[in-house]
């Protein structure tokens, strides 16, 4: 039973963690900046890819003064549409007051937004994950491999990014990336592990992506606690992230974190009969 309490104290850990990042000055801040980027529709996104495939966040030229950095000389703009709006007329001749009726869509034109990596100046607030570095605790990453290909799916190290590593349910494989660190190896592989064990490849469509990240980086970070490896300059703005500041969600999703955790350990060895954290 205290191996058990062990594991909830450190998910309460997270919790504490992730509610003090979302109350403080540097959240808000971020956020603030996060809301002068616009969200581009679908088509606008696909441009943006197929012109610059590493691109990252994008804005005007306008937005990225205001936001205190410079478009680098020399740099070509990456082209979108954006509509053409006016003053529309009732029937009566008279312009619309109502402002949802006020403007009418007149066609698009073709305007240019810059990547963050073609320009120079201020940093931008934010709150982002600290990938790891170093190794990792011995034989980790093959106790985790194992448990992997005991569930039906391959293992590959390959070049994912951005991402750090993907599982794909369709072709039941794993994927970590080969520009990682042995210690965010073993805990990018772990965050698969439990994609794994606890979804089905669905819940994207299903709108529940916060969700399951929030849930794969939760069991990673008891994992990982458990083995010796700490992770929390990653995983704690991980999971405040994905969970858009919203504390109760990460709160809701202990049992099913704890409990995806207890097996993982137990069937490593790295825990004790009842599947709780090692004693150390």
């Amino acid at each position: 039973m205290a191996n058990r309490d062990k594991l909830e104290k450190t998910h309460d850990r997270l919790v504490r963690a992730v509610a003090s990042i979302t109350s403080g000055e540097d959240w808000r801040r971020m956020l603030d900046v996060a809301g002068r980027f616009h969200t581009y529709s679908p088509g606008n996104v696909f441009l943006v890819l197929a012109q610059r495939p590493d691109a990252t966040r994008v804005a005007g030229f306008n937005t990225w003064r205001k936001l205190g950095r410079q478009v680098k000389a020399g740099e070509h703009g990456i082209a979108i549409l954006a509509p053409c709006l006016y003053r529309a007329h009732r029937g009566d001749g008279e312009v619309a007051e109502d402002a949802e009726e006020s403007r009418a869509l007149r066609g698009f034109r073709v305007v240019h937004v810059f990547d963050l990596e073609q320009t120079v100046g201020q940093p931008l607030e934010e709150v982002a994950p600290v990938s790891l570095a170093g190794d990792a605790p011995a034989e980790l990453w093959e106790r985790l491999a194992a448990q992997v290909a005991a569930a039906g799916f391959h293992l590959l190290r390959g070049d994912c990014r951005p991402a750090n590593a993907t599982t794909h349910f369709h072709s039941r494989a794993v994927v970590v990336g080969t520009h990682l660190s042995p210690a965010q190896a073993c805990k990018s592989l772990c965050h698969e592990l439990a994609h794994v064990r606890l979804h089905d490849g669905g819940e994207y469509a299903r709108g529940c992506r916060g969700v399951t990240e929030v849930e794969a980086e939760s069991v990673a970070y008891l994992v990982c606690s458990a083995a010796g490896l700490p992770t929390e300059e990653y995983t704690f703005p991980y999971v405040a992230l994905w969970a858009g500041g919203d504390v109760k969600m990460v709160r809701q999703t202990s049992a099913r974190v704890i409990g995806c955790a207890r097996e993982i350990l137990r069937e490593s060895g790295l825990g004790s009969a009842d599947g709780g954290c090692p004693e150390s």
